[in-house]
């Protein structure tokens, strides 16, 4: 992917480090020769504790080198929640960057060996580009199964190249070596992995790397760096929307597109009216590489995520699988080049949503309109979407779970004017809400915690004992 490109194009910039193709390919040269020496190979999985920064993309690149398997998580969660994520990763060794050092102090280790970003270097050699097949496993990305429990889903270097080259596209609205992207959405997600670094990289632009969100800071760089691709998640765009910025800002963006959940209207509006920009809404799964449906190309409604892409079948079925009329509420059931391999280890997980032939079950209600734009209604699963991110109920209520006092706990989502949705726990049980609270902050990350906690004598259940979290809601 980046083997093609001028050595002296720009290929990443983060603060005051610029980094051309060929800088960046002596790097990654660097670090495999690292990596190798570690012991890894092909097949062996490395663990990416670091964020958005050049020694992520470097780490990467280097164990794709090798025939390994890139898997990041993400690198401001607490140590407790970091040895969840990786116990069923089966790790070689573990990589951490510099927006992370706080897992260095992990006291009980993560039965890794540990490499830091600053010391992917020196190791003499490297070894040859290992080839592999379009088949073959490419990055381990955590998600969630139809239960909502945590799991890693094995996208394939065919799959993530499909729609990599997607969102490259042809014509007018292609996206060139000219183009610099924003690289602000989190690289442990499929949309800031995929869109806004991978493929801007495989079209040979450059990147501009931002290690955490901030709206006037983001819209300084876009300026600065005359930025041409922005993908955000839908916060971000409402906050760059009510920002008090200048309306001169996006001036140089032509590429704006959303993603992770349907924007509100009203933010799309004013962000034409603001910026000038008109954003293009689509939509995907981690389960997808990303992307299913775009909006680009064709001028899609506004409560529209966008007709599906060329080469995507999809269908909108009832509960027995059958197709729903036209304006008809159904789950949207995909088939897809870009469709990933399967749960991590868990087949039978993967056999609950993809089907022999290729068909994946989303989980998202949807409607389509007679012009064949999707338009997103709910969720099936029970998963709590947080500025983008997915929250699993159930990882919540396990720790909550593990507090003295509480019998019970119950986590759903509850619809927030900025984040989408947060986190609302009911708790039945004899505890101090502001211990749980700081319990709760010392083993998930932040977005993950409760905003609020509500007591409850009990939680309502079925004749087997699961817990209705939809009953909860409101």
């Amino acid at each position: 992917m980046i083997d093609d490109h001028d050595a002296t194009h720009v290929a990443l910039i983060e603060d005051d480090v610029v980094l051309t193709y060929g800088e960046l390919r002596d790097r990654v040269a660097s670090a495999r020769a690292r990596l190798a020496a570690a012991g890894v190979g092909a097949g062996d999985t490395v663990v990416l504790g670091a964020g958005n920064e050049i020694g992520f993309v470097v780490a990467s690149f280097a164990a794709l080198g090798l025939g390994a398997r890139p898997a990041p998580i993400n690198p401001y969660a607490p140590p407790a929640e970091v040895r969840r994520k990786i116990e069923p990763l089966g790790g070689a060794v573990m990589v951490i960057g510099e927006v992370a050092p706080h897992l260095l102090a992990d006291d009980e280790g993560y039965g890794l060996p540990v490499i830091t970003t600053n010391d992917l270097s020196g190791a003499g050699d490297a070894p040859a580009i290992i080839e592999v097949g379009a088949e073959e496993p490419a990055f381990l990305l955590s998600t969630s199964g139809v239960s909502g429990k945590p799991k890693v889903a094995v996208l394939t270097h065919g799959g993530m190249a499909w729609v990599q080259q997607s969102v490259i596209g042809d014509g007018p609205e292609q996206l060139t070596a000219d183009d610099i992207a924003l690289g602000v959405l989190p690289v442990a997600h499929v949309l800031g992995l995929n869109l806004a670094l991978l493929a801007t990289l495989r079209a040979g632009g450059a990147v501009v790397l931002q290690r955490r969100f901030d709206s006037a800071t983001s819209l300084e760089l876009i300026r600065r760096h005359r930025i041409t691709m922005v993908v955000g998640a839908p916060p971000m765009w409402h906050r760059w929307a009510v920002s008090e910025e200048s309306s001169d800002a996006m001036a140089s963006v032509r590429f704006a597109r959303s993603g992770a959940a349907a924007l509100r209207p009203a933010t799309v509006d004013r962000l034409e009216r603001v910026y000038g920009v008109r954003i293009k809404q689509g939509y995907g799964l981690t389960e997808t590489s990303a992307v299913v449906t775009t909006g680009r190309g064709f001028d899609a409604p506004v409560t529209s995520v966008g007709r599906a892409l060329p080469g995507v079948e999809m269908v909108v079925v009832d509960d027995d699988g059958a197709p729903v009329d036209i304006g008809d509420v159904g789950e949207v059931v995909v088939r897809t080049p870009g469709c990933f391999a399967g749960y991590l280890g868990d087949p039978e997980s993967t056999e609950m949503v993809l089907t022999e032939d290729g068909w994946l079950w989303t989980g998202d209600l949807g409607v389509l309109d007679d012009d064949g734009f999707l338009h997103l209604v709910d969720r099936v699963k029970d998963i709590v979407i947080v500025s983008g991110f997915n929250v699993y109920p159930a990882e919540v209520e396990d720790v909550l779970m593990h507090f003295p006092g509480v019998r019970a706990a119950v986590v759903v989502g509850r619809a927030h004017g900025v984040t989408g949705e947060t986190v609302v726990a009911h708790v039945s049980g004899d505890v101090d809400e502001a211990e749980l609270d700081a319990w709760a902050r010392s083993q998930l990350a932040s977005y993950k915690c409760p905003t609020s906690y509500l007591r409850v004598d009990d939680v309502p259940e079925t004749s087997t004992g699961k817990q209705l979290r939809r009953e909860l809601k409101s």
